[in-house]
């Protein structure tokens, strides 16, 4: 029986019907006690007798009030009043779904919005472990200002993960009665291959039905329908849907990969979470998600040291290398190639003059600092044209160049200066700080430029100057179309990262298209034909992408070898700097008496040594993984041990685990890792966002990392590894995560406003203050605690041919000298970091070896 207007349930005033459906009646109702508007949900008395249902409008009650997601219907409360069980949820204005599907396909941009809405609703369900299981266009309801919700989880379903994904996740496991398997549940025509068949499932049944209510939405006819629900099932399970329905609208091309992705009928082939297909949403509508690790951590050492060995050896492969393109070019479809330098270093951008004849490009040889050449397009060589310590950015029509001056590395793909121009006459002026990449547009009289803005590592794209057209933790390689009506750039979410997302937008900011997410992206440049973009990506041997104004995606170019684009003629010649980069790591043994190569792959990077000295964390980045893999190795030189992926942070006091952060999105994620038996453990929560690695306390009960909540600037958080939500322990714009031994302090980054810059401090963590490192200067890095709660500090006196290190009492700013290193005269070889136990017994660093040559490159299409 219907409730009668102005009746009232507890302190909810009955206002009208809003309508009905079989799991209950829907009220406007009024709120008393907080003056709002609400909706009431309620239970008919003939179904409260029925246990089955009242157990689903429990479940419903419990799972949504589970979730915070502006995608989710919000539950405010649940009660009961003279025998009617009741649900208050948040008053909706607009319509479902199913609605606006009644008048026809979707405009491709409003699917786009409204999937990615739905996938985010998702994907927040599914860091609960729940699995809505009817998902579906009438449980989806679109607000008036355009607010996609996810509606009715009445079959919502608490999915058991592992122990080891349980830690620190609100999960119902306990709450929810299991459905049983060979129990079919959910609505014919959106339910996924295992529903139909009544098979175990989890949230990657969402993704199938997700996959069902996109293509309705594009095409405007129901993937799977048939006469009759016998007939629909079936298709379910043995059809793929029509690219071109008969009575609908074709299938989107743009869409098409996903689309059949989240309809596969093995749920192991599918996107195997929510977060990854609104990824892939978003790349393709070019609203990249932000996330990634900023470069806002204790900094290592950056110097050269002894490498005789290794570095010969790769100068040699360098050698190699430049040969063995030369032999590729010389026999692929008529491609020809010139190689312009021949010194050993490594060039860091070019382009060519507007008339083609000469380049003009930036390098550091034989360990000299920055500055720029020029060469002819046919020439060898290059002389200097006159700008030290500068990153060329671009060279407009006139001839005029855009230079960084001054670049400093704030992460390991971030490089800022000062901007300034060039046109031939004096030196170059300084304009503007912070920016990291520029471009002039086709007539010369104007910049796009990338600007470092936040203490987050974030970066906005301008156009003209002021205007803010794109946001980023890093944006690079921007370049106008040669039209002017495009602006095309690279998008990490990782400053220290250098996969990412070629994006296309026009020159007022709307998005056009975008590529996937490649694993290493740098170098960009638009075609000679101007109708397409074109990237390289190292880390795949010499792949050229290109991406189209539409959407689509080939590769014109792959060869041996490590190649990357820097530019492209109006004549389709290419300019290409080509040659190899590896990392590498050297420890210390037999009480420092030796060093021992220990590099295990392409590029590993050393993050912890144990205090015996006997063991190492590092993890390797290179082409050999996809997503980062996290290795143990003993220091006799046997095999290495991976033990999970992301970056490696930090051994246990008690040596049974190590911490690592996954690179995942839209959040990485930090974990445990066990380095014997064991299950790995995810202690960050969904709802903070990492920035940097994470630390043990002495105790070895507590994590340390600095994170960003939504809407506020980074800060550190400590987690208690027994249970608990992360709590905050410093002001935000304060980061770190290396913790003193004696438990008291925190070395963190603290940020300046005024200067937009970081300093060094110590973070109390029992009144969570900062005090200032005495004795620290602009010159010193710090490396990590000594074992009496000193620092160690490099004391860079003679950056790149040396390391200093000193021990500094940051309470008293009195230094002791501790070690030193000598660096062997190779280019291109540089120390990039340094690890030393607290004892001081035991130490390791790590070495980057890139060495490249420019070369021009003709004939390829």
């Amino acid at each position: 029986m219907s409730l009668a207007s102005a009746s009232k349930l507890g302190p909810y005033e009955i206002i009208s019907l809003i309508g009905s459906g079989g799991m209950g009646e829907v009220y406007r109702a009024r709120d008393q006690r907080l003056g709002r508007e609400v909706a009431v949900k309620i239970l008919p008395a003939s179904f409260a007798a029925d246990a089955d249902r009242l157990r689903r409008f429990e479940q419903e009650a419990r799972a949504v009030a589970a979730l915070n997601h502006p995608n989710i219907l919000a539950v405010h409360d649940i009660g009961k009043e003279n025998g009617t069980r009741y649900m208050v949820c948040e008053l909706l204005e607009g319509e479902s779904l199913r609605a606006i599907l009644t008048r026809g396909p979707l405009s491709h941009r409003k699917a786009m919005d409204y999937s990615i809405q739905i996938a985010h609703g998702l994907a927040a369900a599914h860091s609960k472990d729940i699995a809505h299981r009817d998902l579906k266009p009438d449980n989806i309801f679109v607000t008036r200002e355009g607010r996609v919700k996810i509606l009715d989880f009445g079959l919502a379903k608490s999915v058991n993960q592992p122990a080891s994904l349980e830690t620190g996740l609100a999960t119902m496991t306990s709450n929810i009665p299991a459905t049983g398997v060979g129990t079919v549940v959910g609505t014919a025509g959106y339910m996924s291959p295992e529903q139909v068949r009544g098979a175990q499932v989890d949230c990657r049944t969402d993704i199938f039905s997700f996959g069902t209510v996109l293509y309705e939405m594009l095409t405007g006819v129901r993937a799977f329908k048939r006469d009759t629900t016998a007939e629909t099932m079936t298709a379910i399970l043995h059809d793929d849907p029509p690219e071109n329905p008969t009575d609908g609208r074709p299938l989107p091309p743009a869409f098409d990969r996903i689309v059949h992705h989240c309809l596969e009928k093995s749920p192991e082939q599918r996107f195997q979470s929510a977060r990854d297909l609104a990824f892939d949403l978003e790349s393709i509508s070019s609203m990249t998600s932000s996330g990634g690790l900023a470069a806002v951590k204790v900094k290592a050492s950056k110097a050269r040291t002894y490498l005789i060995g290794a570095a010969a050896a790769l100068v040699i492969l360098a050698g190699l290398a430049g040969w063995l393109l030369a032999s590729a070019f010389r026999s692929s479809n008529g491609s020809s190639f010139h190689q312009l330098t021949y010194r050993r270093g490594m060039p860091e951008g070019g382009r060519f003059t507007p008339d083609g004849r000469n380049v003009i490009y930036t390098a550091t040889w034989e360990g000299s600092d920055e500055e720029l050449y020029s060469v002819p397009a046919d020439g060898v060589g290059g002389s200097p044209v006159g700008i030290k310590n500068a990153r060329l950015l671009a060279i407009s029509s006139r001839g005029e160049y855009a230079v960084a001056l001054s670049p400093v590395e704030l992460a390991r793909f971030m490089h800022p200066g000062n901007l300034a121009r060039y046109t031939g006459n004096g030196a170059p002026k300084p304009e503007i700080e912070n920016i990291e990449a520029a471009d002039y547009s086709p007539d010369g009289s104007a910049l796009a430029i990338v600007r470092y803005v936040s203490a987050d590592v974030m970066c906005q794209l301008e156009y003209p100057i002021g205007k803010v057209l794109y946001r980023e933790r890093l944006v690079s390689d921007v370049r106008f179309s040669r039209d002017g009506k495009y602006i095309a750039f690279i998008a990490h979410t990782n400053a220290s990262d250098d996969r990412g997302t070629v994006m296309i937008i026009r020159n007022t900011g709307e998005k056009v298209a975008a590529s996937p997410l490649y694993e290493s992206s740098q170098g960009l440049a638009w075609s000679a034909s101007g109708d397409e973009v074109w990237s390289t990506s190292p880390l795949e041997s010499g792949v050229v992408h290109a991406l189209s104004l539409s959407g689509k995606t080939r590769q014109p170019l792959a060869m041996p070898g490590r190649l990357h684009l820097l530019d492209i003629a109006a004549n389709g010649r290419l300019l290409v700097a080509q040659g190899i980069a590896r990392r590498g790591i050297v420890i210390a043994v037999n009480q420092g008496k030796s060093l021992r190569d220990l590099s295990w792959l392409d590029f590993t990077f050393l993050r912890d040594i144990s205090p015996d000295g006997k063991t190492i964390l590092f993890e390797e980045e290179g082409s050999s993984t996809e997503n980062y893999t996290v290795y143990i190795r003993d220091v006799d030189g046997s095999p290495a041990v991976a033990i999970g992926e992301g970056y490696g942070c930090q051994f246990s006091p008690n040596h049974k685990w190590a911490l690592a952060v996954k690179p995942t999105e839209p959040v990485p994620e930090v974990w445990l890792y066990p380095l014997g038996p064991g299950e790995p453990r995810r202690i960050s929560t969904p709802s903070l966002h990492p920035v940097g690695l994470a630390g043990f306390t002495p105790d070895g009960k507590h994590v340390v990392y600095p994170a960003n909540e939504p809407g506020h600037l980074a800060r550190v958080f400590m987690q208690d590894l027994n249970g608990g939500a992360p709590q905050p322990i410093s002001p935000e714009g304060v980061v770190g995560w290396v913790v003193s031994p004696n438990g008291q302090w925190v070395a963190v980054n603290v940020h300046d406003p005024s200067s937009n810059a970081f300093h060094p401090a110590m973070l109390s963590i029992a009144d969570k203050k900062t005090v200032n490192m005495k004795g620290f200067t602009d010159n010193d890095e710090a490396l990590g605690w000594t074992s009496d709660n000193q620092v160690y500090v490099d004391r860079k006196t003679d950056p790149g041919t040396s390391v200093n290190v000193e021990k500094l009492n940051p309470q008293t700013g009195v230094r002791t000298p501790w070690h030193t290193l000598s660096a062997a005269p190779f280019g291109g070889v540089v120390i990039d970091t340094f690890v030393v136990t607290p004892s001081g017994d035991n130490y390791g660093f790590g070495y980057r070896v890139r060495l490249s040559d420019l070369y021009t490159v003709s004939g390829v299409r």
